[in-house]
């Protein structure tokens, strides 16, 4: 058995199942055998980390070949983090317990910039350079991905690379390939020469940078000369046509502790038609690609079965726009029922669903839907193109509360462009 590093102080923790490991699913794989060897970072707690759909895709997809490796880590908590500094202990992962420093890439998932600081702190306690240009030649590449990567300056300094788009299709590619060339003693910067060739990757020691006249901001302006022709410039998001080819993960590692989202969750369809003003996730996903909803039940059906799980879910940006909705989830409710198991559907609109669906619902009573109007008047809605009226949430009311539902949650934003007063007073004029 593998030691764990930490073993003679997890009783002195909060909460040690954070960092035991040895989960149901987990895959622990040779170390030497694998060619090149990728740590998925989340940087903040493992109950978070634990329910971010992105890790377990990438989870499986580099661990489903031989001759890679991919484990996980977690931002440790503030009781971890001061046992490791006061004991000179490294950052781990959770399968072999190897230190950060030990692997051929090292990546992180971007999901909100309040976690920067804890990627810094994390590549800190893991035993490398926090600064890129102060890498060494056989150090780890540091590397970031998903939604925040779209706008990747405020990190650039910290980043070997970036990759910027969807990562099923090609992350595996560009791990072998760094695996290969490091095989072949290929220099680091050779290297990254090569990666910035690769749509969908984004090396910002490569490129030049000035500030802006206009807005006084530092801007990229393109490859240095020696890489023109090169580096791609602009770079271009990468991104999957079709889903279909690379089903949901049925057998990610089962949490030992509570999760945020304890259920088992599918990726519905991958962008938005919406077109909301406010919206990141709506422009960087596009288009839109679904799932077929015969794969969506087998995964949700084997998801449950595999994990324990009382509860599935189905996620994407608007599950109402899913072109199959009202059959599918009349089909998986009637299907979860059997197992006493029930359906979650987040990011609903205040309208456009199928009353079968708020029957079906009601049947294996679902104590509370959630729907996201997002501004409090109708002037603020039509100024970020949300494409809900009153007269829509007041009938949406009328169909939960009318069903027997207790509770309709309503989703509400402050701090937009243009919003006075009066607007986020009629947040609580609309929840009256």
């Amino acid at each position: 058995m593998i030691q764990n590093p930490y073993a003679h102080f997890l009783d002195l923790l909060e909460k040690p199942a954070r960092y035991i490991g040895g989960e149901h699913f987990v895959q622990v794989k040779n170390w030497e055998r694998a060619i090149c060897k990728v740590a998925l970072c989340f940087p903040d707690t493992y109950e978070i980390g634990m329910s971010h759909l992105g890790m377990k895709v990438l989870y499986q997809e580099i661990n489903q070949y031989a001759d890679l490796l991919a484990e996980r880590c977690f931002a440790p908590w503030i009781d971890m983090e001061t046992h490791l500094r006061e004991k000179k202990l490294p950052l781990v992962t959770l399968e072999n317990f190897k230190p950060l420093k030990d692997f051929d890439i090292v990546g992180f998932s971007l999901q909100y910039e309040m976690s920067y600081t804890n990627i810094l702190n994390m590549l800190d306690l893991g035993g490398i350079a926090v600064w890129a240009k102060d890498r060494q030649e056989n150090d780890p590449f540091v590397i970031a991905g998903g939604p925040c990567a779209t706008h990747p300056e405020p990190l650039a300094p910290f980043m070997d690379f970036i990759v910027i788009g969807d990562g099923e299709e090609f992350f595996s590619q560009i791990t072998r390939l760094v695996g290969q060339m490091r095989l072949e003693k290929k220099p680091r910067q050779e290297i990254l020469v090569k990666l910035s060739s690769i749509k969908g990757i984004y090396v910002p020691a490569l490129y030049d940078t000035e500030i802006d006249e206009m807005s006084g901001l530092e801007v990229v302006t393109g490859p240095k000369a020696e890489y023109l022709g090169i580096s791609q410039y602009p770079v271009e998001r990468y991104f999957i046509e079709s889903l279909k080819n690379y089903p949901f993960p049925t057998k990610s590692p089962i949490p030992h502790m509570t999760a945020i989202f304890d259920r088992f969750s599918v990726e519905l369809s991958r962008g938005c038609t919406e077109g909301c003003r406010f919206c990141q996730a709506g422009m960087i996903y596009r288009p839109v690609r679904e799932r077929s909803p015969r794969d969506v039940i087998d995964m949700v059906m084997e998801g449950i079965k595999e994990g324990g799980f009382d509860e599935a879910s189905l996620t994407c940006l608007s599950t109402a726009d899913y072109s199959a909705v009202t059959p599918l989830v009349v089909e998986l409710l009637d299907r979860l029922s059997k197992d006493n198991s029930t359906l979650g559907i987040s990011s609903l609109r205040a309208y456009g669903l199928d009353k079968k669906v708020f029957d079906k619902l009601a049947e294996v009573k679902n104590t509370s839907l959630t729907f996201a109007p997002e501004a409090g008047t109708q002037r603020m809605r039509e100024v970020i193109n949300k494409n809900v009226s009153e007269e829509d949430m007041m009938q949406t009311a009328e169909d939960i509360f009318s069903r027997g539902w207790q509770k309709m949650k309503l989703y509400f934003m402050i701090g937009l462009p243009i919003e006075t007063d009066e607007d986020v007073i009629g947040i609580m004029d609309t929840e009256r």
